[in-house]
């Protein structure tokens, strides 16, 4: 029998990733909620190869935006 569980507690305020322990503990708070995990280097490389493609994605987003609203500036002037 297979049992899973979803927590969804919101917006992460705080991360940890022990340094001084060999299994990769990570930590993710939301208050004084918090979930205790492992992860595996090679998800560990996933997980930072998705969050890249996202932050840069999002950074693309912002830089189209402000070279709109400042076209949009100038073109007022």
């Amino acid at each position: 029998m297979k049992i899973s569980q979803t927590v969804d507690f919101g917006q992460v305020d705080q991360t940890y990733l022990s340094g001084w322990k060999a299994d990769n503990e990570i930590e993710i708070r939301r208050g004084e909620d918090k979930v205790i995990f492992t992860m595996s280097e090679e998800v560990m490389k996933q997980l930072h190869k998705k969050l890249g493609v996202k932050l840069t994605s999002n950074a693309a987003e912002r830089l189209a935006q402000a070279k709109e609203l400042a076209q949009e500036q100038s073109e007022d002037e």
